[in-house]
């Protein structure tokens, strides 16, 4: 299911000019010179490409009180003059969180169940939003975004009642001893029968939870992905689920599990290399590898940090020709060191015209 990106219009709001609400994606600013003829009234339309992001330093911790002086900004490889910089732990944040649910092991579902529970009590604020979905072969709305976190934590606990009815592994024992290996047939994991055609719809979570419950927002947006594997049978592509990230400036992190000696779990840990990584690096995030279920928690508290100690800035793009191709934009930091993690650009849609379809 293709779709055609584009980058979202929002108003320019007196705050944003104020340093104190950016928007996200472009901005369109009305303004008027008013000398008491209607005639003399003067009206533009400046497009604000704004962009959230975070800072790490040679050591991998973050870095959250750099002046405005100490970045640039380049779109195509042109220098762009910064017109408003922020730092932004206390701007509204609306997340998603989406949990593969495809395993038949209660202990799998039960440690995805703690930990994002965990997370959304130390993510959401009473000002914020989370929500969340499951995805194994189909995508289930779990929680309806709302700022409650008693209710976040309560129905990610959910998961664990009937979450293992989807994308149940095949019946009948395995082979003895039976082993898997790139290719090959029947898999048996401890006596436990794993199926080779286990469906992961991860890039259709992706695109439910971007279209559905974040495009109409602003501010802050961004979905955590918890992956037992990388997707299978989507009707989406990853070029779809990440046109849907750009388009409505939402970054993504993937958390990666595999085995840890212990966990023998009865999902195959295969991921397409760096597809999920290329995803959450365009859209400014990152993705972890974790190894072993138990090490879920503390993963999901890494980026709980991140997510309260992110920057903003903003500019108006020097080349205003509005052909739908996409531009780089890169940030750099002067210290030397330092690494930004923010998006890869953004699709240079006319704004005001129609930014996204799908077919």
């Amino acid at each position: 299911m293709p779709m055609r990106v584009g980058v979202s219009v929002v108003i320019l709001a007196l705050a944003l000019v104020n340093l104190e609400s950016p928007q996200s994606a472009f901005g369109q600013e009305k303004g008027a010179q008013d000398n008491g003829n209607p005639e003399d009234v003067i009206r533009r339309r400046v497009d604000l490409v704004s962009v959230y992001f975070t800072v790490r330093d040679n050591k991998k911790h973050l870095v959250s009180d750099l002046p405005q002086d100490q970045f640039s900004v380049t779109e195509d490889g042109r220098s762009q003059a910064l017109k408003f910089f922020a730092h932004h732990s206390d701007v509204v944040l609306n997340v998603g969180v989406l949990l593969d649910t495809g395993t038949n092991m209660s202990s799998i579902l039960g440690e995805e169940a703690q930990a994002s529970a965990q997370f959304v009590k130390h993510v959401v604020r009473p000002t914020d939003l989370g929500h969340i979905l499951s995805y194994a072969s189909r995508v289930e709305m779990v929680q309806l975004p709302t700022s409650d976190v008693a209710r976040l934590e309560e129905m990610a606990g959910s998961i664990r009642i009937g979450g293992a009815a989807i994308g149940l592994p095949d019946q009948g024992p395995p082979p003895p001893k039976s082993v898997w290996f790139p290719g090959g047939g029947t898999v048996g994991i401890n006596g436990k029968p794993v199926s080779m055609n286990r469906e992961a719809h991860l890039y259709d979570a992706v695109r439910v939870s971007t279209l559905r419950y974040l495009s109409g927002e602003v501010g802050r947006k961004a979905i955590v992905i918890v992956a037992l594997s990388g997707d299978s049978q989507s009707e989406s592509s990853m070029e779809d689920a990440l046109g849907a990230l750009l388009e409505n400036d939402v970054i993504a992190y993937v958390l990666q599990i595999y085995d840890a000696g212990r966990d023998k779990c009865d999902v195959l840990h295969i991921f397409e290399k760096d597809s999920l990584k290329k995803l959450a690096e365009a859209t400014g995030g990152r993705m972890l590898e974790v190894r072993g279920i138990d090490k879920l928690e503390s993963a999901l508290d890494e980026i709980s940090d991140e997510l309260h100690h992110q920057y903003s800035l903003g500019y108006y793009p020097e080349n205003e020709n509005w052909n739908g191709k996409f531009r780089k934009i890169q940030i750099s930091a002067g210290e030397k060191g330092y690494k930004v993690y923010a998006r890869k650009g953004y699709y240079a849609n006319l704004p005001g015209g129609n930014l996204a379809a799908t077919h």
